[in-house]
């Protein structure tokens, strides 16, 4: 679209090339954007994907749009620029709202305000008593107020009005009507296992579920407790985690800069209305990766590859993420009992600055011991869940699976989940600047005694290992299995470990069963009211069970999705906050 726009319209941008007679697989493209002057940001590194649509952030903007190619033989490259302008979408004192892309997401507009003010909106269902609001935010001045407006039901009359803030006084707007879209129905169907009783947490009562399914196609969606469905994901991307202010990461899969491979490619951050604020992709973070003395030649006869995202990543306090990758190594005959030579998969800890540049690394490979093989004996495949691609063997050793990440901000230090082990590691990380060693192994056969009543206390396959509250001695986590072996189908428990790091004595505080097995995934969250929230993720019949229970393990609240796999489910006191793990 032609410069200028009204602010919060998204530009389908596209590179062309004057060499028409070179193969287009030959080049990379990325996109940055500079804002008044300012710094050019990446919004997309090096990819094959030559087009782009970008979302500015939500004020008036002269903004200066740049594309970078590069040729992948000669790595010769060339650059572009394009300024672009975005417009006020109010004239005078008028409020605006104006629908996106997102049947259930509007874009409200509202006449500047004083510095020194903030600015929110309130909205509420036509006919219906309860009111939300958007967070407040500094008023700017000159600039307009513009925030998208999420949490609303399909096909539903909505009112909504600007609120100006001055200390404890609230200058309220007139409503404006807005009447929500209709669903495509390509959901997975929600039911109450157990409807609301008394006891459960009011305080957040949204649930952000990161559905997947085997077959593609089904989105991460959110509920009220009622089932009701009130936000989702335009695409079928993995949810990792929540990030304040309407913000979420996701591993999904795409094109990157190194070859034909698909299978969890691209890691971005997404806003409400499903636009990209940024991206990259594991075939560029493998290149930067070269000089760090990772060198990733991924094709059969390759030694080492970096070949996927998967399963978690982090936003930490600096604004830096950290993300999981898969590091494949052809390892001799008898590595792990093999009788010739092994494709064993490892994993990388990535951390990536702002700009999503490589900063640091943690390498499985260099600090755990590989003589311990995967206590199920995994193998992994291309396009077979669970694994990133495998590119130097047609099988690999599914050695570690790491499925969660969780920072510790006093240290700077991580814990790291590697269900194939059935431990949590905690990592000497110190943001980057730390040895890397392994500081201690939580679970059956590692560095704490268990202390419990319970004659089977280890977990077994657990997910979303974390610290909560924040700075506490307390660990939750979701236990997929039974840790003896004995009970192939056990199941799921939701758990809490207070931790003894000087002694490593490990007691367990809280063990509350889901009333359901499950194949794999799970999360588990502390709430609000002291009360647990907890994720089966895959049961048979496919399905995803998140129950919520109270302090004493009393099951207060249970949902189920039919249909698809609830990796993890997250508990918001709106669309705009984040659980702290």
């Amino acid at each position: 679209m032609p410069s200028p726009q009204p602010v919060g319209t998204p530009i389908g941008l596209t590179s062309l090339m004057g060499m028409e007679s070179f193969s287009r697989d030959m080049f990379v493209f990325q996109y940055a954007v500079s804002v008044n002057g300012g710094p050019f940001r990446i919004v997309q590194d090096y990819s094959q994907s030559y087009t782009f649509a970008w979302a500015p952030e939500l004020y008036e903007q002269s903004a200066t749009i740049r594309v970078r190619i590069r040729n992948n033989e000669t790595k010769a490259t060339g650059e572009a620029t394009m300024p672009f302008q975005f417009i006020s979408r109010v004239k005078g004192a008028a409020q605006v709202v104006t629908p996106t892309a997102h049947p259930l997401v509007a874009l409200f507009s509202a006449a500047p305000c004083p510095e020194g003010k903030q600015f929110r909106v309130a909205f509420h269902a036509d006919g219906e008593e309860a009111m939300s609001r958007t967070p407040a935010q500094p008023c700017k001045g000159g600039i307009s107020n513009n925030v998208y407006v999420a949490g609303m039901r399909a096909d539903t009359e909505y009112r909504l009005r600007s609120e100006v803030i001055s200390g404890t006084n609230v200058t309220p707007g007139a409503w404006l009507p807005f009447h929500t879209g209709m669903l495509d129905g390509n959901f997975a169907a929600v039911s109450l296992a157990v409807p609301p009783t008394s006891g459960v947490d009011v305080a957040e009562p949204v649930i952000v579920y990161s559905a997947i399914s085997l077959g593609g196609g089904v989105r991460p969606f959110a509920t009220d407790l009622q089932g009701r469905v009130i936000w989702y994901l335009r695409s079928a991307d993995s949810i990792t985690r929540v990030l304040r202010g309407g913000r979420f990461l996701v591993i999904t899969d795409g094109s990157n800069s190194v070859n034909s491979t698909h299978e969890g490619q691209v890691l971005r951050e997404l806003d409400l209305a499903g636009n990209i604020i940024r991206e990259t992709n594991v075939g560029i973070v493998a290149e930067q990766l070269e000089s760090r003395g990772i060198h990733s030649d991924c094709h059969k006869g390759g030694r080492e590859c970096v070949s996927g995202f998967h399963h978690e990543a982090i936003r930490l306090p600096n604004g830096h993420t950290l993300v999981v990758a898969g590091i494949e190594r052809m390892m001799p005959t008898g590595t792990q009992g093999s009788k010739l030579p092994v494709d064993v998969l490892g994993d990388l800890i990535i951390d990536l600055d702002p700009d999503f540049q490589v900063s640091a690394f943690w390498n499985s490979f260099d600090h755990e011991d590989l003589k311990r093989k995967s206590l199920n004996d995994a193998k992994c495949h291309t396009g077979e869940g669970g694994c990133p691609a495998v590119l130097l063997a047609e099988e690999a050793n599914g050695w570690l699976h790491s499925n969660s990440l969780n920072y510790i901000p006093a240290t700077g230090d991580f814990l790291v989940s590697q269900p194939e082990q059935n431990w949590v590691l905690k990592v000497d990380w110190k943001d980057g600047k730390g040895s890397g060693n392994v500081l201690w192994r939580l679970g059956k056969d590692g560095d704490f005694k268990a202390e419990s009543k319970d004659p089977n206390p280890w977990f077994s396959f657990q997910h979303d290992a974390g610290f909560e509250p924040l700075g506490s001695d307390l660990l939750t986590l979701t236990d997929d299995g039974d840790a003896s072996g004995t009970a192939k189908k056990a199941g799921v428990r939701a758990q809490v470990w207070k931790l003894d790091e000087e002694k490593h004595i490990a007691t367990l505080v809280y063990s509350a069963p889901l009333g359901v097995g499950t194949i794999c995934c799970g999360s588990m969250q502390l709430l609000k009211n002291g009360g647990y929230t907890a994720v089966a993720g895959w049961s048979l019949p496919l399905t995803g069970r998140t129950t919520e229970f109270d302090k004493d393990g009393k099951v207060v609240l249970a949902l189920d999705i039919a249909g698809a796999v609830d990796y993890r489910s997250y508990r918001l006191e709106d669309m705009y906050s984040a659980p702290i793990k």
